[in-house]
C-alpha cells in the first residue's frame, strides 16, 4: 500500500507491503539517483523490493527528498540519509518482533543501505545491486556487522565487474562481515532484459542465507 511518512525535510512517499506474520522479517530497499532514472518504482529498485516481498518479509521502498511525491530537493549526501532513518525507524517501530532485519539498494541506494547499516547493530542481512565504487568513498565500509551480497552485471561498462570485485575484496580484506560478489552475466547496466535473473539471483541469496 502507498503511505506518507513524515521526516525531517518533510513528506516521505512510500509503497510497504505488511507480511501478515508479527515475526517475519523485514527490509528496507533504497533507490538509485535521479540522474539515472532512480526512484522508488523504477524496475530494479522494484525487482528488489518484490523478491523481499516473494521470501515472506514485510518490506518498504520509498522516494528521497525531490523524487516523485517526496517533499524536499535531491542532495545526494546527508538528506537522503536523515530520509532513510525515518523510514527504517518507522518500520522497525511497527514490526517489534520482526525476526530479521535486512537492507537493500541500487546504485546510489545500495551506499545508503551500507551507510546505514554500520550504524545499525541490528541489521542481519543486506543486498547491494551496483553500487558506484569510483563515485562514492567506501572507506566507512570497515568492519561491516554483518554479511551481504554485492551483485553485478555482467556486461556492465558504467560499472565494471572489475571494480566492484575490487570493491568486494577490499571489504573482504577485513576480519567480521564478509560479502558475496555474485555476477548477473550477460546483463547491461540498468539490467535491461535480465531482470527475471536479477530477480533469481536475489531471492536464492535470501534463501541461502536467511535463518529459519
Amino acid at each position: 500500500m502507498d503511505i506518507i511518512l513524515s521526516g525531517s525535510n518533510g513528506r516521505i512517499q512510500a509503497s510497504y507491503y505488511k507480511n501478515p506474520n508479527p515475526k517475519a522479517p523485514i527490509a528496507v530497499v533504497f533507490h538509485d539517483l535521479p540522474t539515472n532514472g532512480g526512484n522508488m518504482n523504477e524496475k530494479v529498485n522494484y525487482t528488489i523490493f518484490y523478491s523481499f516481498l516473494q521470501r515472506g518479509f514485510s518490506v518498504i521502498r520509498f522516494n528521497f527528498a525531490g523524487c516523485g511525491s517526496s517533499a524536499g530537493i535531491f542532495e545526494g549526501g546527508e538528506t537522503e540519509l536523515m530520509d532513510a532513518s525515518t523510514v527504517v525507524d518507522w518500520l522497525q517501530e511497527q514490526h517489534e518482533e520482526a525476526s530479521e532485519f535486512w537492507l537493500a539498494g541500487v546504485g546510489f541506494g545500495a551506499w545508503i543501505a551500507m551507510q546505514i547499516l554500520m550504524r545499525r547493530i541490528e541489521i542481519t542481512g543486506y543486498v547491494a545491486v551496483s553500487p558506484y565504487p569510483k563515485k562514492f568513498d567506501f572507506s566507512f565500509f570497515n568492519p561491516a556487522p554483518c554479511d551481504g551480497a554485492l551483485i553485478g552485471a555482467g556486461s556492465d561498462t558504467v560499472i565494471t565487474e572489475e571494480s566492484l570485485k575490487s570493491l568486494a575484496n577490499n571489504i573482504n580484506k577485513q576480519k567480521f562481515g564478509q560479502i558475496h560478489y555474485i555476477s548477473v552475466p550477460n546483463a547491461p547496466h540498468n539490467y535491461e532484459g535480465k531482470l527475471k535473473e536479477l530477480f533469481e539471483t536475489i531471492n536464492k541469496y535470501i534463501d541461502k542465507n536467511l535463518k529459519k
